[in-house]
């Protein structure tokens, strides 16, 4: 069998090679699971594993998946009719006008359900013979967001899977699904990558400048999929600013400013809890400079603020 950097290559995934080594080597055997749960943070990779098991699974050509064939080209464009992405739906979800096909989420805190009607019209199309490959595959994206009507319909699907068909459930943490259902499944639990595994991914693979791609490894704490979209997207990296030039600005205020500020803020209950976190990775880069720590700053980009806060603490 090939190395971990081959098979991650043809795979198409950057890190986790054991999970990759493990999948591989159990389709190979002709021993894989049909329902696999995928855990790990937001953005560290769940989805982009999924797919490439998809592409292996699918892949009609040697050594796959082999990118070429038309299998896996309709994989890697998302057109496959044997191959389907299910996650949550906005409240208020009106699936006779709008369909079941959720729309591309505003950010990773975006408050969303999977419902049983989705449920119910996946298993109509699980039902069916594969259109094109060999199997039906079905990723469906943060099952930890489906409620109790939705999980105990898809147990049942679980239960009794379709001989043809794969399903691969993602989640944060198993322990947000019910038992039942992450029993049932073959669990493969992912960690953030190192962060130079993330910045050199950023440079060879996304073409990001070396000093951009060095502070959104750092601020990504290891999930590439949050770095690749946040050098993209560049409100992510304006909020980041909006967010440490109000704590800039509460530095040097009085008692009684921030107290108006805190009771402003507890009113912003969505952006909230993005904003705390990234406060505390200030805080924490000034307690690391504090301790002669400063290799492992995320804020790499204002140590000269972080050194004169950390001086005068």
């Amino acid at each position: 069998m090939a190395g971990g950097n081959d098979l991650n290559e043809r795979w198409g995934v950057v890190g986790h090679a054991w999970a990759v080594d493990s999948l591989e080597r159990a389709i190979a055997a002709g021993r894989a699971a049909q329902s696999f749960l995928i855990t790990g943070p937001h953005g560290v990779g769940k989805t982009t594993l999924a797919r490439a098991l998809a592409r292996r699974l699918e892949c009609t050509n040697a050594n796959p998946p082999c990118g070429v064939c038309n299998a896996c080209v309709k994989l890697q464009k998302n057109i496959s009719p044997d191959v389907r992405v299910l996650e949550g739906v906005p409240p208020n979800w009106k699936f006779e006008k709008l369909g079941m096909v959720a729309p591309p989420r505003s950010d990773d805190r975006e408050k969303r359900t999977l419902r049983i009607e989705q449920i119910r019209d996946l298993d109509n199309w699980l039902a069916t013979a594969p259109f094109e490959n060999k199997y039906k595959v079905a990723i469906l994206r943060r099952f930890e967001e489906s409620n109790d009507a939705t999980s105990n319909a898809f147990l049942k699907t679980l239960e009794e899977p379709p001989k043809n068909a794969y399903l691969v459930l993602t989640a944060q943490d198993a322990s947000l699904l019910l038992p039942t259902i992450a029993s049932r499944c073959q669990r493969l639990v992912l960690r953030p990558l190192p962060l130079e595994t993330v910045e050199r991914a950023l440079q060879e693979k996304w073409g990001v400048a070396r000093q951009d791609a060095q502070l959104l490894a750092r601020l990504s704490g290891g999930r590439l999929g949050w770095a690749v979209r946040a050098s993209a997207d560049l409100k992510l990296l304006a909020a980041r600013a909006d967010a440490l030039a109000a704590l800039s600005a509460l530095w040097r205020d009085g008692r009684a400013e921030r107290l108006t500020r805190a009771g402003d803020l507890a009113k912003e209950s969505a952006e909230l809890p993005q904003l705390l976190e990234l406060w505390l990775t200030w805080w924490r880069d000034v307690l690391l400079i504090q301790s002669g720590d400063g290799a492992r700053v995320t804020n790499v980009d204002h140590q000269e603020e972080l050194r004169a806060q950390a001086e005068g603490l």
